[in-house]
């Protein structure tokens, strides 16, 4: 087995960790799924692939994903979402990379994180792709546990990273009810994560973040390719920067009708 500890962070995922967990339990020596209170069929789902399944309690992704790395065992940590599968030549270039002594230098890998369609004839077809790092020493970097952080991607504090090739499939897109109902807890984190930092959020602001956002999703992230899908997803998208930000907005007025005498 490849010395190297997989973590997924889950709730209500049965539709997607079996895809997932299928990937990475025949060659990972050690698999772990930390649940923050599952109602559906995860934990069945997690237990009959082998992998190890923990309850914590759902402070934000950050601490979430700190939480699971430190439970791991192994010094290399590959670090997953229950939506994300990962390709056929990333898994033989994992595996390659292992067969022999890592450089000492090197504290993780990035590797191409895509946006994948829900299956082969579903409208989507494109989106920009990016570079990540999800492999990396436990030593030479760290998620920080930030109450309420969506910063919950490795910070590397020795070492340099190097670059894996082959896909991180991201199945994020089951429906778009789904994309909304992700992303309304996710604006709501990213809210109140803005609102105790204290900064200031002007309407100015919050006039031009909707438009930007859309032309940003439609264009640069090309979902004009998609069609008609692709104007919803970048509809759905821009509105989840919008309500962040709103969201936080309203967070601070409360916070100081409270502190009013």
């Amino acid at each position: 087995m490849v010395p190297v500890s997989v973590y997924f962070i889950t709730k209500n995922e049965e539709l997607r960790l079996a895809e997932a967990l299928c990937k990475v339990v025949d060659w990972a020596d050690e698999v772990i799924v930390v649940d923050s209170g599952s109602t559906d069929g995860t934990e069945a789902i997690a237990r009959r692939y082998g992998a190890r399944f923990e309850f914590n309690v759902w402070q934000g992704f950050a601490c979430q994903k700190a939480y699971a790395a430190s439970l791991c065992r192994n010094d290399w940590v590959l670090d997953l979402d229950a939506d994300e599968v990962l390709s056929d030549e990333l898994v033989a270039n994992i595996k390659t990379l292992f067969s022999h002594p890592i450089q000492p230098n090197l504290a993780g890998f990035k590797m191409r994180w895509v946006l994948s369609q829900p299956h082969k004839d579903h409208p989507f077809r494109h989106d920009k792709p990016k570079k990540i790092v999800r492999l990396y020493h436990r030593k030479k970097a760290a998620i920080h546990a930030e109450l309420d952080s969506n910063d919950d991607r490795p910070r590397v504090h020795e070492g340099k990273v190097g670059f894996i090739p082959g896909d991180v499939l991201h199945r994020t897109l089951v429906s778009l009810e789904q994309m909304e109902r992700k992303y309304v807890q996710l604006s709501s984190e990213q809210a109140r994560f803005l609102a105790a930092t204290g900064r200031k959020i002007t309407s100015g602001r919050l006039a031009v973040e909707f438009p930007l956002k859309f032309l940003k999703y439609y264009f640069v992230h090309r979902q004009i390719l998609n069609g008609w899908f692709g104007l919803s997803v970048a509809i759905v998208a821009a509105n989840r920067n919008f309500m962040r930000l709103a969201k936080a907005r309203e967070i601070q007025m409360l916070s100081k009708l409270d502190q009013t005498p």
